[in-house]
């Protein structure tokens, strides 16, 4: 074996003996078998070593046999414990440890018996001690250093079976040992060595389906024919036909074995090769070619596939450990620090509420270059949201916020069921208003959890249905004569503030809807962000639970401070110091008077400028009736004032109730999750919140422990 190779070999054995098997895929050679298939005499045959046949003592644990050259001769014998066990326990199976000169039966029976105590398996019939048990995943680890030793390293696993022994095993037992078998042979870097005894049916042998189902193409399974003296009469040409690879069912095909017998149990190891050789001396068991015959073709076979296998994979191996150590470290990080007591389970909480502020200050200025979650979760772009949404509400507002269109019929045609502008009137500068961009706006969604939180929250006003077909000169004409009074020359003083009532009806739907929109992106940013600086699943539903009534608290305010503003629209007069009121009414007003005049003979100038010229007595004839001029100046009184209360009133929407009560303010619920808050929980909060779950502290130990294996591991690589 070259030097290199026997190199790696070691290296992958040191990998187990930090069980690292149980963290990344290894390469071995893991011999499988249902019980009494002969694998324990397969065992024997390849490391030498006496394995005893007693039922008590049969493979109740995986054993690792591993060759080793070296100057001096020793054996030495100690436990591998499993990864479920916690630190004490596995100290406690860490202190067995034998060295010995040789192993004699006796010796071995006696070493199995004790390993199986620290192990704290059951060995006598009749226990019913329920803290022992019948099978166990910890590593019984045999290595034999000598100078007459190549590198071999092979690991043996308790065989399967079908039905419980009374007083002995369970049906527990039979899924425990099938599950251990299927986790080894599910390593796609294992090589399977499935032992099949030939006297029987090899469809019976429940490794077989196991092993084809873990390996489906057959390219890392051997099987290994036992029993072959035992064929009856006329059966030997259909096992033949397996070896010989015309029946094979698996890649690598089979090799045969011919192990003691019953009468000869008592042979040394040297007479049980030699009886094995004249066995397949004999007819028609001379049909097996040499490299398939007997113990040593199969020691070299597997040699030979242990040294290519770990070849293969040796790179892999240690790609696969660092990978390992960066999960072990990001579920750490997942887990926060050890939260044993109050100063520690404080400062866990301050981190997560400094770290959500830090992320929602750049999510409020848009600073999504800041960190890398604002590329992949959308619903963490706060300021874009909102803004979207804003922009929503302004364009809503704008085009479904009136009764009526303005401007009369002429100026609205019915698309659906909507009315939409399509002319614009003089005084309208709706062209400059903005409308959000279809093709570059987030989609936001809430999940029902979060939507179900704030049902209580939520306005959840029906949308209006009862649009009138009306035009608004036709409504207006209607509500002036309905309204006259004894006055003489004047309109009725409350007509004008129950036409823009009736106008603006509409408004208290859009408003609590647009609230209510931007309340839902709110509590989602709120969750989403919590969820990214929180990753524990437990401490992030204990500390929602915690900030869930602060958070509902200020989006009532936002909601009370937009009722607010309606009802100053709803009930209040009609006011305004705006100069832009007088200027809108003064274009619509010569915008009436123009189109009237266009109508009359006109001339032009004979000079460059062709200035239109009309009779003085047609201006001076000009006029309309009472009720005409009453209509138009209730219209564009009407419209002047409405499109001026409609823009400030979306503006004192977006900037009190959305930017002040729900984004900004100190005390609103962005602001909820925040250092301050952490700081005011009692000792009690803390410990309900921050406090670390059983589940939590075990699965810390076991990553821990993980880690400072595969640490190992990676030193042993450097090595």
């Amino acid at each position: 074996m070259l030097a290199e190779d026997r190199d790696r070999l070691e290296k992958i054995d040191k990998l187990y003996a930090l069980r690292l098997d149980r963290s990344i895929s290894l390469p071995m050679l893991v011999v499988v078998g249902d019980q009494s298939s002969g694998k324990s005499s397969v065992l024997e045959g390849l490391t030498g070593l006496p394995f005893p046949r007693d039922s008590s003592l049969c493979t109740r644990f995986p054993t690792q046999v591993v060759f080793k050259r070296s100057a001096v001769k020793q054996i030495e014998v100690s436990i591998l414990p499993t990864e479920s066990r916690t630190e004490h326990q596995s100290l406690g199976v860490d202190k067995f440890y034998r060295r010995l000169d040789e192993l004699d039966q006796c010796l071995f029976v006696e070493t199995l018996s004790e390993a199986s105590k620290h192990m704290g398996i059951r060995l006598e019939e009749g226990i019913t001690d329920i803290v022992l048990k019948s099978f166990s995943d910890d590593v019984l680890k045999i290595e034999l250093s000598g100078p007459d030793y190549e590198h071999f390293s092979v690991v043996d696993l308790p065989g399967l079976f079908r039905k419980p022994t009374p007083g002995k095993t369970t049906k527990d037992d039979i899924t425990f040992v099938k599950r251990m078998v299927r986790d080894y042979i599910h390593n796609t870097r294992s090589t399977i060595l499935a032992v099949v005894p030939a006297n029987v049916d090899i469809a019976t042998q429940e490794i077989v389906q196991m092993a084809e189902d873990a390996d489906p193409g057959g390219r890392r399974t051997l099987g290994v024919l036992t029993k072959p003296d035992l064929v009856d009469k006329g059966a030997e040409d259909k096992v033949l036909d397996l070896v010989l690879a015309s029946g094979g069912r698996f890649g690598l095909g089979y090799t045969m074995v011919c192990n003691r017998s019953q009468s000869n149990l008592d042979v040394r190891l040297v007479e049980r090769n030699s009886l094995e050789k004249t066995f397949f001396q004999t007819e028609p068991w001379t049909m097996v070619p040499q490299d398939r015959a007997g113990i040593n073709a199969l020691k070299n076979r597997l040699n030979k596939l242990l040294v290519d296998l770990t070849r293969e994979n040796f790179r892999d191996v240690a790609a696969d450990i660092n990978q390992a150590i960066g999960g072990c470290h990001q579920r750490l990080q997942d887990l926060g620090p050890e939260r044993s007591s109050k100063t520690e389970q404080r400062g866990y909480l301050l981190r997560i509420a400094t770290s959500f502020q830090y992320l929602m200050s750049h999510a409020l200025d848009a600073y999504y270059g800041r960190d890398a979650v604002f590329a992949s979760h959308d619903e963490l772009r706060l300021a874009t949201v909102v803004k979207e949404l804003q922009e929503d509400f302004s364009t809503t507002m704008r085009l479904e916020g009136h009764t009526r269109e303005f401007g009369g019929s002429k100026n609205r045609e019915r698309v659906g069921e909507n009315y939409v502008v399509n002319q614009t009137e003089p005084g309208d500068d709706s062209d400059l208003e903005n409308s959000p961009g279809q093709e570059s706006r987030l989609l936001l969604t809430v999940d029902s959890e979060r939507r179900s939180e704030l049902r209580r929250t939520l306005s959840n006003l029906k949308k209006p249905t009862d649009k009138p077909h009306d035009n608004i000169d036709t409504w207006i004409r209607r509500e002036y004569n309905r309204s006259k009074g004894f006055e003489i020359g004047t309109i009725n003083p409350s007509l004008l503030p129950a036409l823009y009532h009736e106008q603006m009806k509409y408004w208290r739907y859009y408003t609590m809807e647009h609230i209510d929109r931007v309340i839902e992106a709110t509590h989602s940013f709120i969750f989403s962000l919590l969820r990214h600086v929180c990753p524990d699943t437990a401490i992030r539903d204990h500390f929602w639970a915690r900030l869930i009534g602060p958070l509902l608290l200020s989006y009532d305010k936002a909601i009370a401070h937009a009722k607010l503003l309606l009802e100053i629209e709803e009930l209040g007069n009609m006011r305004t110091l705006n100069h832009y009121f007088a200027v809108t009414l003064k274009k619509l007003r010569l915008s009436r008077m123009q189109k009237r005049l266009e109508n009359s003979p006109s001339w032009h100038t004979q000079d460059d400028k062709k200035e239109t010229l009309l009779r003085l007595n047609d201006v001076l004839n000009m006029h309309i009736s009472n009720e005409d001029q009453a209509v138009e100046d209730l219209h564009d009184i009407l419209q002047s004032y409405y499109k001026l209360a409609r823009k400030q009133f979306v503006d004192a929407v977006s900037k009190g109730a959305v930017d002040y009560h729900l984004l900004t303010v100190s005390d609103g619920p962005l602001r909820v999750c925040s250092p301050q808050l952490v700081g005011m929980l009692s000792d009690k909060e803390l410990d309900e919140i921050a406090g670390e779950s059983a589940e939590s502290a075990v699965e810390r130990d076991h990553i821990m422990r993980r880690l400072k294996s595969l640490e190992a591991g990676q030193e042993t690589f450097r090595t």
